[in-house]
């Protein structure tokens, strides 16, 4: 999916754009040398990285990102030039400019692993180069006076007085703005213009150690890319519905309405988030052994309220905080309550569609259907939801696509049949992969090209969730919604399902 040539006005930009962060990152690592030294270190990274890019797109196929190699080079060069400016800013160490470089990395790479393991490899490769002399001592062995030999018989030394002594060879620290002598040709360490250089190697070099070995710790890809500029029918599993501005808000299938035609309905009484379960059979799922309210639910959501307690993990929750604060609230999208507290304010559930014209319906196209919830004092967006439904390889699947400005991001999830009549919805690939089926489920980020309707979908592998509709040993309509990224735990959502009165 996805080009098949290469752009060569595409090609041209990216290349010069890598030959531009080479000649920066080879200025930084050479410039402790003087000016000349610079120019040369700088034509050395613009040819070396603008040529590693060349190659890597050139042998970049269609649904594939640029080669580790090359991403991993780039990102050397993006911190060698970092470096020798927080190292020529503040005057850090090697041990200091090599921690704050892999801390940063690490934190980009956001897994919790790689963020505990990027300022170990940074300070270990800050230390490494204080070891080796790389930070360079900070006074040198003082001159020979004259009358000395380096071999043979030596000569008396002329005697000097103690006020015609150098500042380097007089006890005590040096002047402020001296620096103690060195051999002729070698610059002193001291000086900002071979800590700013020796700042870029640190940082460039713990950079580079982290990726590489991140690399080779952790194998499964968090994020791919699963196809660029494809069509939409190459992607049953992403909805490829986005807000055309930045705030999604309750209001979206309304205006979504207006873009699409057909027929809005706000609060459609007796709908499901789905049509009928029956569109979900398939390996591993039998419509027929759910429980009686658990299809309701689905198929007539609109006759029920919903309570919702939220379960936060507590390493969680200043991270979330920040991301609501800068982003959820903002963009009217994906702000899940934070505690008890704020789920008294109560929260109105209600369900959009939109239903197509008859010929455009004879045509195949199916009724959209968004689940909005927001909080009932103040009708502030909680989420928006588009709910689909399709099926590939004899087997059906739900599909939720979240809007977001000139995006979506999708989670395509698994039917499983619960014991007891329940309903497991679930993203995670093992469940399908152990039941012979296809690597559909998961979470998938996509852009959509406003012009051509194009979609370029990352898989984001880092994210699963799991949905646990049941009738509880009380009688009631219950639902565990359990969030993990990396593996980890993060958020449960409890909710109990009710008839409306």
């Amino acid at each position: 999916m996805g080009r098949e040539r290469v752009d060569m006005s595409e090609l041209r930009a990216q290349v010069v754009t890598a030959g531009v962060m080479g000649a920066l990152a080879g200025a930084a690592l050479a410039g402790g040398r003087g000016a000349r030294t610079a120019v040369k270190g700088a034509a050395a990274g613009a040819a070396g990285l603008g040529v590693a890019e060349a190659v890597a797109r050139i042998r970049q196929r269609p649904g594939e990102i640029p080669a580790l190699w090359q991403r991993i080079a780039a990102s050397g060069a993006l911190a060698a030039g970092a470096g020798w400016a927080g190292a020529r800013l503040t005057g850090a160490g090697p041990v200091a400019m090599g921690t704050v470089a892999g801390a940063t990395a690490g934190a980009l790479g956001i897994r919790p692993h790689k963020v505990a393991l990027g300022p170990v490899v940074g300070a270990a490769v800050g230390g490494a180069y204080a070891l080796r002399g790389g930070a360079g001592a900070l006074a040198s062995p003082p001159r020979r006076p004259r009358g000395t030999r380096t071999s043979g018989k030596a000569r008396p030394a002329a005697p000097v007085s103690a006020p015609r002594l150098r500042p380097a060879l007089i006890p005590g620290p040096a002047p402020a703005g001296s620096y103690p002598l060195r051999r002729r040709g070698r610059p002193h360490p001291g000086r900002p213009g071979v800590v700013a250089a020796r700042g870029a190697a640190v940082a460039a070099g713990a950079v580079v150690a982290f990726r590489v070995v991140s690399a080779l710790v952790f194998r499964e890809a968090q994020v791919s890319l699963v196809a660029e500029e494809a069509a939409t029918e190459d992607l049953p599993f992403v909805v490829p519905l986005e807000a055309r501005s930045a705030y999604v808000g309750t209001s979206y299938v309304r205006d979504l309405a207006g873009v699409l035609g057909g027929t809005y309905t706000a609060d459609a009484p007796d709908v499901g988030i789905v049509e009928s379960l029956d569109a979900l059979a398939g390996p591993g799922f039998d419509p027929a052994e759910v429980n009686p309210r658990v299809r309701e639910f689905y198929e007539h959501t609109a006759r029920f309220t919903l309570d919702i307690e939220p379960r936060w993990r507590l390493w969680v929750r200043p991270g979330y905080l920040l991301y609501r604060a800068l982003v959820a609230q903002p963009l009217g999208q994906a702000n899940v309550p934070m505690n008890q507290r704020e789920v008294q304010r109560g929260m109105r559930s209600r369900i959009d569609t939109i239903t197509p014209a008859p010929d455009r319906a004879a045509a195949g196209e199916t009724a959209i259907r968004g689940w909005i919830r927001s909080f009932a004092d103040t009708e502030e967006p909680i989420y928006v939801g588009i709910y689909t439904t399709y099926r590939h390889g004899g087997r059906g699947y739900v599909s939720v696509g979240f809007p977001l400005p000139h995006a979506s991001f999708t989670a395509t999830l698994l039917p499983r049949a619960r014991p007891g009549g329940g309903l497991t919805l679930t993203s995670h690939a093992a469940d399908e992969a152990g039941a012979g089926g296809t690597d559909h489920p998961g979470h998938y980020l996509t852009y959509i090209d406003p012009e051509t309707r194009e979609l370029t979908t990352l898989g984001v592998h880092s994210f699963a969730e799991r949905l646990d509709v049941h009738v509880g040993g009380d009688g009631r309509l219950r639902a565990e919604h359990a969030f993990s990224v990396f593996g980890i735990p993060f958020l449960v959502l409890h909710y109990r399902m009710d008839r409306k009165a």
